[in-house]
Parts: structure tokens; C-alpha cells; sequence
């Protein structure tokens, strides 16, 4: 048996006496970060692995619902969720680091069945060996999901054990246009961990797919039973009529005198 055999064979027993895999911690919820950020993964069987896609590769919060019936179990690196333009570095440990060893990108169903397109080597992320730091290109890190594996010449399969990795990449459309402040301002640009993008979430009063209209209704101005119609993307101004009922008028609702009566005051005081 080669030096090589020993130790993939002693990773595959150190591996097995945690065959029940990690809990991966991740935030249920993420905010969209103005500046690119790096993340490593360390490609090792000793530390990150999980085992069931729903219960130990997420952290679930106790009132998500999903799903898990047809789950299948599946060794993994922890997923990772990123925005576009993100850097992913692989780290590899020196035991696994061997000529023939490569990551390949593949479709979902390569992913869970650990199988390698041997005739598509246009697929390898890296044009070398798997050895130390390696940044992998960002034409592998396009909006979506991506299916990494682990390849090799011969030996056991290191896929199998865990050596796999999803990424996920999310765009933003929390932006009018380029120049436009995230979410106008009045708001928080998020991803919870099932959506596929970021997406503005509003501060009371505003709505609005940028939190670009003000929903002055909200605070009911209207006065006297009035009925308040918003007067959408108009943010910046009073943004709102009012539909007043007899005797008041006005956008609020006007003062109504009858003699020397005043029947109303509000903001808005006039004669009638």
C-alpha cells in the first residue's frame, strides 16, 4: 500500500467516527453588503461536513415549515449562500493534497449521486492540482446555484465522504438604478435563507418594491371618518389625499364654520 492509500484510508476511518456529521450555524436572515467579501472553505473530512440537507446543514427556526419527507441524506461541506461579486477561496489540507485531486463543477443530480463527467474536463474549477489556497474563477460563481464535487484519478470516493460543496450566489434588487441609495433609504435590503435574491423590506411608513412610496394613510390623517387616498410615489410630498364626508373638506379636512360655530379645527383652517 502506497504512502498516498495510508493516508486517504486514515482519513476514511477518522472521518467515520463522525459519521453523524456538524449542525451548521447560519443566520436565517442576511443583509446585503455594499462591499464584496471573501469567504474560505476549507476542503478537509475533518471538520464543516453535515449530513442532512434540512436538520443539519441549516439551522432551521421553529416555525419554518418546509418539506423534509423526501429528503436524502447527503455528506456536504456546510452550503454557502454569497452575493454576486463575492470571492470564494478553496483551502485544501496537505493530505489531500495529490495530483490527480480537482474540483468539478456538476449538475444537482451529479452532486447528490457523486458522479464525474470524466469526458468534460472544461468543468474542472482549477487548472491544477488541488494544493494549498486556490480562488476559484468567478465565471463559477454566475447568479444561482453551483455543484462542486471532488475528483480524482483513483481511490475512494472523497465526494461520497462529504468532499462536496453547493453554493449559492444572490443578486440585489433592492436599486432603482446604479446610483440610487439602497432602498431609498428608508429601509433594509434582505435575503432569508430559502429566497434566491435580496429584496428591500420597508420601514413603516414606506412601501414599495424600493421603499420609494409613502404610505401617509398608515397614520390615518384623515380626520372626521374621512376616507385617505395615497397618491403613490410621492414620498417626498404630502403623498396622500383626503375624500372627506359633508360638512369637512380639505386634504386633511378643512375647518367647517356654520355662523360663529366652529364644528372643526385642524391643520388646515379655512373658512368655508
Amino acid at each position: 500500500m502506497t504512502d498516498k492509500s495510508i493516508i486517504i484510508l486514515s482519513l476514511v476511518v477518522f472521518h467515520s467516527s463522525f459519521i453523524n456529521g456538524k449542525t451548521c450555524r447560519r443566520q436565517l436572515v442576511e443583509e446585503w453588503h455594499p462591499q464584496p467579501s471573501s469567504y474560505v472553505v476549507n476542503w478537509t473530512l475533518t471538520e464543516n461536513i453535515c449530513m442532512d440537507f434540512y436538520r443539519d446543514c441549516w439551522v432551521l427556526g421553529v416555525n419554518t415549515k418546509i418539506d423534509t419527507s423526501g429528503n436524502q441524506v447527503v455528506p456536504q461541506i456546510c452550503p454557502l449562500q454569497i452575493q454576486l461579486g463575492d470571492i470564494l477561496v478553496i483551502s485544501s489540507e496537505p493530505s489531500l493534497q495529490f495530483p490527480e485531486i480537482n474540483l468539478m463543477n456538476v449538475s444537482e443530480t451529479s452532486f447528490i449521486d457523486c458522479v464525474q463527467n470524466t469526458t468534460t474536463e472544461d468543468q474542472l474549477l482549477f487548472g491544477c492540482r488541488l494544493k494549498g489556497m486556490h480562488t476559484v474563477n468567478s465565471k463559477w460563481l454566475s447568479v444561482g446555484t453551483h455543484y462542486f464535487i471532488t475528483v480524482m484519478a483513483s481511490g475512494p470516493s472523497l465526494c461520497s465522504l462529504g468532499l462536496r460543496l453547493n453554493v449559492t450566489v444572490k443578486q440585489q434588487f433592492c436599486q432603482e438604478s446604479l446610483s440610487s441609495e439602497i432602498c431609498s433609504g428608508h429601509g433594509k435590503c434582505l435575503s432569508e435563507v430559502w429566497s434566491k435574491i435580496y429584496s428591500c423590506h420597508c420601514q413603516p411608513p414606506f412601501s414599495g418594491k424600493y421603499c420609494q412610496e409613502h404610505d401617509a394613510y398608515s397614520s390615518k390623517p384623515c380626520k372626521n371618518n374621512g376616507s385617505c387616498i395615497n397618491e403613490r410615489g410621492k414620498w417626498d410630498k404630502q403623498g396622500y389625499e383626503c375624500v372627506c364626508h359633508p360638512p369637512f373638506t380639505g386634504k386633511i379636512a378643512k375647518v367647517k364654520f356654520e355662523g360663529n360655530k366652529t364644528l372643526f379645527i385642524s391643520a388646515y383652517t379655512r373658512g368655508i
